[in-house]
């Protein structure tokens, strides 16, 4: 519901990007294809796939403006697989 918002901030990524994003990993500025809202260090915002899917949501580490495509740009604070890394740990 809040990634179809308009004003929702939203992160748009790469297929690479979006496994690693799922199973537990920060975002790099080089798998990222697209920014809507805050570009803003500090900011909150969704990750969402090629396919606007909700892959979950992070705290942008970098303002999205600047050159570094090596540096980690958004920090993973909850993903669609933390149920199942939870889950397995369980066992």
């Amino acid at each position: 519901m809040i990634a179809k918002k308009k004003e929702a901030n939203k992160v748009t990524v790469d297929e690479k990007s979006e496994w690693l994003f799922i199973v537990g990993r920060d975002l790099f500025k080089r798998g990222i294809l697209k920014v809507m809202g805050s570009k803003k260090r500090g900011a909150y915002t969704l990750i969402v796939n090629q396919h606007e899917e909700c892959l979950g949501f992070g705290r942008i580490l970098s303002n999205l403006d600047e050159n570094g495509k090596k540096q980690v740009a958004v920090r993973n604070i909850s993903d669609i697989g933390d149920f199942l890394r939870r889950e397995r740990h369980r066992e």
